[in-house]
Order: structure tokens, then sequence, then C-alpha cells
């Protein structure tokens, strides 16, 4: 009796000692839990703030700088960055002397003009009393006077006509230098504030020098230029939220949407951008002109997604880890080195009961590369998913031999 008990435990100790040695011959699976939040999808790149409006102000004529403007805060302060301005103030007066000179030169040209013009009526005049005595004498007078008498007064008509557009020429002339001698006091065309000055006293400015002077109407609207890439500006769409940080403020993230996308592509050798303006929304941060932003476009967004890592749907267990079989036509991620894309049913593997793994069916969405969303039951929040095997290495392999020296 006690002889048959003993070998009863034997055999049950070897069954014990077979599963358990079974067990061990599994590999030990990595797992991560699965997370519940929001995933966004998003777009990066860097973009600049400017103002939503900003105007250059340059001189219409040339000449030397001889003052600037006064602040208007500060009296004995001329105009520069930071000062506010109102419209038709003078942001900067250039030397005058030239374009005096040239508005008296016009108008004794035109005084000239203007003399010569009575002298051509006076003669149109007496030219025609004689055409008018030539035609009472018309019976009396040969064809070939009273010809030269017609032709006389046409001739007169014509210079009396070339009198009067000469000094039309000259009044015209007069404006002209009167504009010109107006134009050297450079004047804002707007209500707003300085934000660049380019210019300095005593500078020789050409006509038309562009950008002496940047000025905004409101440092209260921004806005954001940012560059996106020819691969990318297919998925960035009008109205389109975005978010954005600043170093000056890069715990912040301030929020803004997509105002206009601009067609005028810059060519950086065979790389291609494309501007876009982003409307900045209400913010009590300070923020300043030329500040360089890290901007992110929010192209797909899906609140509360279950999400599990996006190695959790390439991994595929050995047979022997599986706790039942899978269909034969499934097509395991292993022959699909891309893995199961958005739309398409995959599976995903939670642990089992003595080492294995079971299958859960889910739809696959959409991934930012990280993380992918799932749709299906039996997943949920903190659940554990299989994203691999743990490689263990023997101490063998890490320790070298050393010999022993005697």
């Amino acid at each position: 009796m006690i002889g048959m008990s003993a070998v009863g435990c034997l055999f049950v100790a070897a069954i014990g000692l077979r599963l358990f040695s079974q067990r061990n011959d599994l590999p030990e699976l990595r797992t991560v839990n699965v997370e519940q939040r929001d995933l966004v999808i998003t777009v990066g790149t860097t973009g600049t703030i400017e103002p939503d409006e900003v105007v250059q102000v340059g001189p219409d004529v040339a000449g030397k700088i001889v003052r600037f403007g006064i602040d208007s805060r500060d009296p004995n302060k001329p105009i520069g960055v930071g000062s506010r301005v109102t419209k038709g103030t003078v942001l900067f007066q250039l030397d005058t002397q030239q374009y005096e000179i040239a508005l008296e030169k016009a108008t004794a040209a035109y005084r000239l003009a203007a003399a010569d013009l009575v002298r051509l009526e006076a003669q149109s005049q007496q030219s025609q009393r004689n055409l008018d005595r030539a035609n009472q004498l018309r019976s009396t007078n040969s064809q070939s006077v009273y010809d030269e008498i017609v032709t006389a007064h046409e001739m007169a008509t014509a210079m009396l006509a070339v009198g009067q557009a000469k000094l039309e020429e000259a009044e015209a002339e007069v404006h002209h230098a009167k504009v010109n001698l107006e134009n050297t006091s450079i004047r804002s065309p707007i209500d707003g504030i300085v934000i660049d000055r380019r210019a300095n006293l005593g500078q020789y400015v050409s006509v038309g020098h562009p950008g002496l002077f940047l000025l905004a109407k409101d440092l209260d609207q921004m806005q954001i230029r940012a560059s996106v890439s020819e691969s990318d500006i297919g998925k960035v769409q009008r109205g389109q939220p975005v978010m954005f940080t600043v170093d000056a403020h890069r715990d912040q993230v301030m929020t803004g949407h997509v105002k206009e996308i601009l067609l005028n592509a810059r060519m950086h050798g065979n790389f291609v951008t494309y501007d876009v303006i982003v409307a900045i929304d209400q913010t009590d941060l300070n923020l300043l002109p030329h500040m360089t932003t890290d901007v992110e476009f929010e192209i797909t967004k899906r609140e509360q997604a279950c999400l599990v890592p996006t190695g959790a749907l390439q991994w595929w267990p050995e047979s022997e880890l599986m706790e039942q079989s899978i269909a034969t036509d499934l097509i395991s991620p292993r022959e699909d080195s891309n893995g199961p894309g958005k739309g398409d049913t995959a599976y995903v593997w939670v642990p089992s009961q003595d080492g294995k793994v079971r299958p859960i069916s889910v739809l696959v969405g959409i991934d930012d590369g990280v993380q992918t969303e799932v749709i299906g039951t039996g997943l949920d929040p903190n659940s554990p998913v299989v994203v691999g095997e743990v490689k263990r290495t023997t101490l063998a392999r890490i320790i070298p031999k050393v010999k022993t020296l005697r």
C-alpha cells in the first residue's frame, strides 16, 4: 500500500514537473497597457510672427535725410522703433534745396509761356482781321494774295494752339515741382506703430527706396507666416486648427487657424515650400514681430480613442503560444512589412492562462507613427496587449572565460 502511494506521488510530481517545464519553455512576453485619450495627427513646421498689416514706407523723391519727425510721446526724441504715429505724421525730412530751385525754374517757365501766349493771341487776332478785310476785297485782290492771307491766318491759329499747349505743359511742370517739394516730407500713410527704422540722419536715399520705415497697424492683431513643404501642403486647409509655441513662452501652447494658403511657391534648390498665413486667436501673452514659432497643423483628431502601440499590430505569435488557432486565410503582419493600415481588420494579442496569448479582432484607425487607434470590443483601457517577447541573455554569453594563473 505504501509502495503504491509512493508511485502515485511520483507520477503526479512528474506530470507537474513536465507542465512547469513546458510553461518555462514559453517565452516571456513584453506588454504595454491600452491607452484611452485624444489622438491628434499634426503636420509640424516653423514660422514667423508678423503683424496682420505691415506698410513699408519709402521716399518718392531722392535726397539726403536732414531730420526725423518728433515722437508724440517725447518731444526730445525722434521717431524710431516703438513710436506711435498717426496718419500724416512726418517720419523724416529730405533736403529741399534742389526741389525749391526746380519749383522756381518751373514757375519762371510758366510765366514765359504765359507771356508768349499773349503775343500769339495778338498775332492770331491780327491775322483774323486781315482775313476779314481780304474777304471784303476779294473781287479786287488776286488769288495769290488772298491765298497768302488765308495761309497766314491758319499758321497764326496753329501757333496759338501750340502756345496754349506750352502754357499747359509749363503749368504741369509747376505742379510737378510742387509735388516733389511736398514729397520731401515723408509722412505716415496709416495710424500705427513703427516696428523698424532702416534710415540714418544724413543718409542719401533714392526714389522708391523700400522699407526705410516699417509700420504696423496694430500689434494686438498678429499672424504667423509658416513655411510648409510641398509634400504636406495638400493636408493643410483653410480654417484648420493650429497650435504653436514661441521660445519666449515655451511652456504655453497657443492656438489659431489657417487664414490663407499662398500660391507663390518658394524654391530652395529641389525643395519647394508654400507660405501659409495663420490667424492667431486672442491671447494675453506678449507676442512681438519676427518671433520664431513652432507650428502644428491639426490634420485629424480622435477624441478618447483607444490606442495601442503600433508594434502590437505587427507582432504575431508562434503557434505554440496561441491559445486558439486563427483562420488560415488571415495574413500575419510578418508577411506584410508595412503592417495593417487604416481601415484594415487586424488582431492584437493579450496574455491568457499558462503563458499563452489569445487574439482580439480590431479595426485599425489612424496612427501618429507611435500609437494606433483601434476599434473593437474586448479591449479596455489599461488592459495589457503584447508587443513582443523579452530577449534574455545568459551569463555564459556575457561573462568571458578566465584562465587561472598558477
